[in-house]
């Protein structure tokens, strides 16, 4: 099996920011309350490096597919992530096979499992935080939103774009999803794709700032997004009332280790349980650089999908307050500086929780003393959960291919 990336020594793109000179309230508060293990300069000093490295294995399978054609490319794709081996697959695709069909010897079944039913139990409350907190909190970042605005659609299709994401992380958090075969597993390995080919594309153009940005979708932003989806997202669900156990939160931070091994991030780099993905969290929010007008646009366009997706009057205005909620939520969540960087309504609703936390709370202490209630609540939320998804889909499959802009771009190489 081919090795995972690993960083070499170099200096960090400027976009790198000393974390003495970094930190807003929110993120000294969460060092000072929820960092129980400093991060050393050591520590710093590689997250940087992992700026320049990108995923060896992949990036090597895109050139190839560069070469062949992305029609050809992707039927391979499908046939090899399907059980297909043929003879005419390249050797670059075997090479990825290999390393995805290898089972690494520290996945726990019974932890994946606790992590599927506990994200599935989250129902509606998890769709809301990955919407409100986990996107809002990556666009905000004036580095790593820039391969999302290559695509020339920073204010455009935002809704599809949250419902392809919706998809992904419905797909890869079911019960058994992660088994190959089963759709998480094709689905993390065709973003692993996505990423690899947008990376070569934006690699490639000499629009794109490698001294100021580093390399395009690199380590050190994938660690970051996965964080973003696994440990700030146990704090969000915690905030809005859920209470999680133990074995639930090591469940969803092994769920989404895995998941990032599946994707091509070095496991190094992967936290293993809860503590440690806050102390990466916050490693890459005191490392990043502040927000700019892509920040905002990207910001204005998520807030605004229950608005695009309302028809009647009646819809509209009940889109109207979800913005106002949503808004708020990542406020409470975020902060407020980071609600003025996304350009979010700063409204009384922040406060909202004061008021809701407290019935989820006492409904989830209910759960936990009824007998079979829990089972239950997976049943209810998984199907929530799907409706969610399903619906602003529709008859469109999410496709995980890079955007056609991405594409005219790289012929400027």
């Amino acid at each position: 099996m081919s090795a995972k990336p690993q960083a070499q020594l170099r200096m960090p793109p400027s976009r790198f920011r000393d974390p003495a000179d970094n930190k807003d309230f929110f993120l000294a508060l969460t060092e000072k309350l929820l960092i129980k293990r400093k991060v050393t300069p050591d520590e710093i000093q590689r997250y940087g490096e992992y700026l320049w490295v990108g995923d060896a294995v992949a990036d090597r399978l895109a050139a190839k597919f560069h070469e062949i054609g992305m029609q050809r490319s992707m039927q391979m794709l499908d046939e090899a992530l399907s059980g297909k081996d043929s003879d005419g697959h390249p050797q670059e695709l075997r090479e990825l096979m290999a390393e995805v069909g290898s089972v690494p010897s520290w996945v726990d079944k019974r932890l994946l499992d606790a992590g599927a039913r506990m994200t599935q139990r989250s129902g509606p409350l998890g769709e809301y935080v990955l919407s409100c907190v986990s996107l809002m909190g990556g666009y905000r970042s004036a580095a790593a939103n820039k391969p999302i605005a290559f695509t020339g659609a920073l204010e455009y299709k935002a809704s599809r774009r949250l419902a392809e994401t919706a998809k992904f992380s419905y797909d890869v958090t079911r019960t058994g999803g992660l088994e190959r075969g089963a759709a998480g597993f094709k689905a993390a390995v065709k973003v692993r794709m996505m990423h690899a080919h947008v990376r070569l594309m934006l690699d490639r153009s000499p629009k794109w700032r490698h001294d100021d940005w580093g390399l395009p979708i690199n380590q050190a932003d994938l660690v970051a997004t996965n964080v973003l989806f696994s440990a700030v997202y146990l704090g969000g669900l915690r905030v809005l009332g859920m209470q999680i156990a133990d074995d639930e939160s090591l469940g969803v931070m092994h769920l989404w280790r895995y998941i990032g091994y599946l994707m091509g991030i070095d496991e190094n780099l992967l936290p293993v349980n809860e503590a440690d993905g806050t102390r990466m969290a916050w490693l890459a929010g005191v490392t990043q650089p502040g927000a700019d007008e892509d920040s905002r646009l990207l910001g204005q366009a998520l807030m605004h999908v229950p608005l695009e997706r309302a028809e009647t009057p009646l819809e509209k205005a009940a889109a109207w307050l979800e913005i106002q909620l949503r808004s708020g939520f990542t406020r409470l969540v975020l902060g407020d500086r980071a609600g003025d960087d996304l350009g979010l309504p700063n409204t009384p609703l922040k406060y909202a929780a004061a008021l809701t936390t407290p019935m989820v709370f006492a409904l989830e202490t209910l759960r936990r003393a009824l007998p079979g209630a829990t089972n239950l609540a997976v049943l209810a939320g998984d199907r929530l959960q799907r409706s969610m998804v399903d619906g602003p889909l529709g008859a469109k499959p999410a496709t995980f291919v890079p955007p056609q802009q991405l594409k005219r771009e790289a012929a400027y190489a």
